[in-house]
């Protein structure tokens, strides 16, 4: 099985998130890496869903400072990731990982 290394969602964190791309059309995927940054001077949290599931709720931020997370999370064909905080335009946040084909 092969597969591609990829950027699967990147951008900035708003109060809500639709979701409305999933994130490997088709196929499965692992992800590998999630990093949040916070860009503000104080805390603040996030949360993301995989697939409609919980992956972290509420997960707290420090002030201007940055989270990372070394995972090996299962994406499955046209799962959405939907990332918020508590502030919009407050943390951005990239997420990598694999497309299985």
């Amino acid at each position: 099985m092969a597969t591609t290394v990829s950027r699967l969602r990147a951008g900035t964190a708003g109060t809500t998130d639709a979701g409305t791309t999933p994130v490997t059309t088709g196929q499965q995927g692992i992800i590998t890496n999630i990093n949040l940054s916070n860009k503000t001077g104080i805390t603040r949290t996030a949360t993301i869903t995989i697939g409609g599931i919980s992956f972290c709720t509420g997960l707290q931020i420090p002030a201007n400072g940055t989270v990372t997370f070394d995972t090996r999370t299962v994406v499955n064909a046209n799962d959405l990731i939907v990332v918020t905080a508590d502030l919009a335009a407050a943390v951005d946040y990239f997420i990598s990982g694999v497309i299985l084909s």
